[in-house]
């Protein structure tokens, strides 16, 4: 059985159907490429309702990740931000919510991390590779204050599982880094 065809090329000539569909595929290349994780000011108003933001040091964006190394004005965690003192207690927070920080003063963000993989694996995964993949992002400044802030027990890590985001706070030099992943 033959469908009968409704593409705006239907009649014409074989070199103009060509033509077109390598336009139309140029088109939608274009427009992949185009594509970015997220933007700055949606990345800074998501950030912004966890952390009081300053000005943003830095920000980079493709496809397949995102990082942004921002000022903080305080280092005071917003009410609506649920807040956990260790691994355990965020897998709890994260069956009924999607942001979560982890403060707990003798244990560092990749610990928790590594804690929250293996007590929550699928949420401690989503964030360990927004970490990884949001690397790709990083400039030099970025990725030196995300390797700090890693080892750092006094830097808080905060995280949104529905958004892919993975934050850690340096309260003492007053910075947040954030990294996503691919989605």
């Amino acid at each position: 059985m033959m469908c009968a065809r409704s593409s705006p090329i239907h009649g014409a000539a074989p070199r103009a159907r060509v033509a077109w569909r390598l336009g139309a595929i140029c088109a939608g290349i274009l427009a992949l490429a185009g594509c970015k994780r997220t933007t700055e000011a949606d990345l800074r108003d998501l950030l912004a309702g966890w952390v009081p933001l300053g000005e943003t040091v830095s920000f980079n964006a493709t496809r397949g990740c995102a990082a942004g190394l921002f000022q903080m004005v305080g280092p005071r965690i917003a009410s609506r931000v649920r807040i956990a003192g260790s691994a355990r207690e965020a897998a709890i927070i994260l069956r009924s919510h999607d942001q979560v920080a982890i403060v707990a003063p003798r244990l560092t963000p990749d610990d928790a991390l590594l804690d929250l993989v293996e007590v929550e694996r699928n949420a401690g995964m989503k964030m360990r590779m927004a970490g990884l993949e949001g690397r790709a992002c990083m400039d030099r400044e970025t990725e030196a204050a995300f390797a700090a802030a890693l080892v750092n027990p006094a830097a808080v890590i905060l995280m949104d599982r529905g958004a892919g985001v993975l934050a850690l706070m340096d309260t003492e030099d007053r910075l947040l880094i954030a990294a996503l992943g691919a989605e």
